[in-house]
């Protein structure tokens, strides 16, 4: 994914309101990520050393909704620092 791409995104989900909530660890972090990746029938599971993602990994196309839930979970439970 370019960084134009990820550029939009941002743009794009700043205008969205997120009422940040509490800090994550990095490990919840990853969890939540991968719970709300699997939302849409993507395989992943959430490790301590990461999101592991099923056998084909992450098709180009689901790229950028990717990078918006994890910009999304941060803004709403603050970045961890591991990550």
């Amino acid at each position: 994914m370019t960084e134009s791409i990820r550029a939009e995104i941002e743009r794009k989900l700043s205008t969205i309101p997120v009422r940040a909530s509490r800090q994550m660890t990095s490990t919840e972090y990853q969890f939540r990520v991968a719970e709300i990746t699997r939302l849409f029938d993507i395989d992943a599971v959430g490790s301590e050393r990461g999101i592991i993602y099923g056998d084909k990994g992450v098709e180009l196309e689901d790229q950028p909704l990717l990078w918006a839930v994890r910009v999304l979970v941060a803004r709403r439970f603050g970045i961890p620092e591991a990550i």
